[in-house]
């Protein structure tokens, strides 16, 4: 794997808000938009796939700019802002959830993510084959899962329920086993967002010493 596996160039993100709401005075101003409404919809819309030359607009947000860093093998890399600073839309561009709109990054190497409860599972299937489908999706053959799958359930603690569908588990118990798949599963590449905040504070000291032994086995 590369002495490189994330490295960001010149990043930016836009996002263009929605259709705005229009008041008016009288009850005839209402009936006549109403008649309009399609046709103004329409063309308001079609603009929403539209930026000026600059991207400058009173209806347009930079939710990152300009953002340029790398991270070797091996590091571990927080990012604190605060609540809108484009922490999340940053993770989500890493995973490959959205794209920039202009900049390049660079990922080399197999990536999994938590970034929101339940990221990652299927609400039908159960804990048990959601961890295999994790697996699968991450390329590791069902051996190699099983050989893993007694750590996870060991580490996430929900080893009663772990044959029910995960729809019927809390948030709580959705962050253990998501986090415990995402770290045993031996990716190159973890991302974290501030998920984990929803465990309790001895998972969440749980969770800080695996990242530990993820970073000195080399992975990022």
């Amino acid at each position: 794997m590369s002495d490189i596996p994330i490295k960001v160039n010149n990043l930016s993100k836009r996002y263009r808000i929605g259709l705005k709401e229009e008041l008016h005075d009288t009850f005839v101003g209402s009936m006549v938009e109403w008649f309009k409404s399609p046709f103004s919809n329409y063309k308001k819309v079609k603009s929403l796939s539209t930026f000026s030359n600059n991207g400058e607009s009173d209806d347009i947000i930079w939710a990152l700019k300009d953002v340029s860093f790398e991270v070797k093998r091996g590091e571990v890399l927080g990012i604190i802002g605060k609540n809108g600073a484009g922490k999340s839309t940053l993770l989500k561009i890493l995973c490959r959830i959205t794209g920039p709109t202009n900049g390049q990054i660079s990922i080399n190497g197999r990536i999994a993510s938590l970034l929101e409860v339940g990221t990652g599972f299927h609400s039908e299937l159960s804990g048990r084959e959601n961890v295999y489908l994790n697996g699968t999706i991450l390329g590791m053959t069902k051996s190699e899962i099983d050989k893993k799958f007694d750590q996870i359930i060991d580490f996430s603690g929900v080893e009663e329920f772990i044959d029910t569908p995960v729809k019927r588990y809390s948030s709580g118990m959705k962050v253990r086993l998501a986090f415990s798949v995402a770290a045993h599963l031996e990716p190159e590449i973890l991302l974290i967002d501030e998920v984990l905040a929803v465990g309790d504070l001895e998972f969440q000291r749980k969770c800080l010493g695996k990242m530990e032994e993820v970073s000195q086995s080399g992975r990022t």
